[in-house]
């Protein structure tokens, strides 16, 4: 893979990352911070960010 197809993928990445974010927020906002629903979201975000991470450190 191509730098410049990492950095492709890695902008994509981090919108999905801001998107969740925002939908994270309305979600704790809207059920409670400690719901299963805001708490299985929070999961999902962390493994995008796990995926970020790596993928930073593999460059």
């Amino acid at each position: 893979m191509s730098k410049e197809s990492n950095v492709d993928d890695i902008g994509v990445l981090l919108e999905k990352i801001e998107i969740m974010r925002r939908e994270l927020l309305d979600i704790g906002f809207r059920d409670g911070l400690t719901a299963p629903s805001t708490l299985e979201y929070s999961e999902l975000l962390d493994e995008e960010i796990r995926i970020y991470q790596k993928i930073i450190k593999d460059i």
